[in-house]
């Protein structure tokens, strides 16, 4: 995926549109993608879902798309095959970023924009956002609002000890057994030995289904090793 991002303004991008094709080549590299919390549900049914530790042992909760590094095996003929598509992936071509004050603002890559009038308008015959660009702010102000809830997610995970690594091993029907280390899960043994307390803390707030949706998800590596086999 290039990485020619530039800040959405109304003024720089009053005169260009982006064609919408429904096509997910842009993806087709990505063997994970982050996730949030609102979404954990829909991406259980479709992709396992681990946690991973970033360098300064921070974690990340991600979608595993491919056994590789470089390999979506869920993206045949530039679309996916499944029925729900990561929100990480869905804002294509448009991320968020810092502008020189350091406020969150919109980014769009600018390789995806035309000046033909081809696709959707950005901004609108009165100057204002089109109605497309408007979902699309609002898809993106709901993704950094869920990141801040999904970073306390994994924190209360950590707090209470419940993340643990575990060492995915698998077989492609070769004949050479693999193994992917630095996959962490929620530990089904531990999530038991908690309190009662604890336990309503975390159905109230959401986080005990957040928690059993992460649980089910893996048994969609199943899937991911059957789609890695027909690759």
């Amino acid at each position: 995926m290039s990485e020619n991002y530039e800040i959405f303004s109304l003024e720089k991008h009053k005169k260009y549109s982006v064609q919408i094709s429904g096509k997910y080549s842009y993806a087709s590299h990505l063997h994970m993608v982050s996730i949030v919390p609102s979404e954990i549900a829909k991406v259980a049914l479709n992709f396992p879902i681990s946690f991973i530790k970033s360098k300064n042992d921070s974690y990340h909760m991600v979608a595993i798309l491919g056994l590789q590094a470089g390999s979506n095996v869920f993206i045949d003929d530039d679309h996916f095959d499944t029925v729900y598509v990561p929100q990480n992936i869905s804002k294509y071509p448009f991320s968020l970023a810092k502008n020189a004050e350091g406020d969150i603002v919109i980014a769009i890559n600018s390789d995806e924009l035309n000046d033909l009038g081809e696709g959707v308008a950005l901004v609108a015959d009165d100057g204002q956002p089109s109605a497309y660009m408007l979902e699309k702010q609002k898809q993106l102000k709901h993704l950094a609002e869920q990141e801040v809830i999904g970073n306390q997610f994994i924190e209360k995970l950590s707090e209470l000890g419940l993340l643990v690594e575990q060492n995915f091993k698998f077989d492609l029907g070769d004949g050479d057994k693999k193994q992917i280390s630095g996959l962490f899960s929620v530990d089904r043994d531990l999530l038991n030995t908690l309190s009662d307390e604890e336990l309503r803390e975390l159905q109230k707030s959401g986080m005990l289904e957040a928690i059993y949706s992460q649980l089910i998800s893996l048994v969609q590596f199943q899937r991911l090793i059957d789609k890695s086999r027909i690759g």
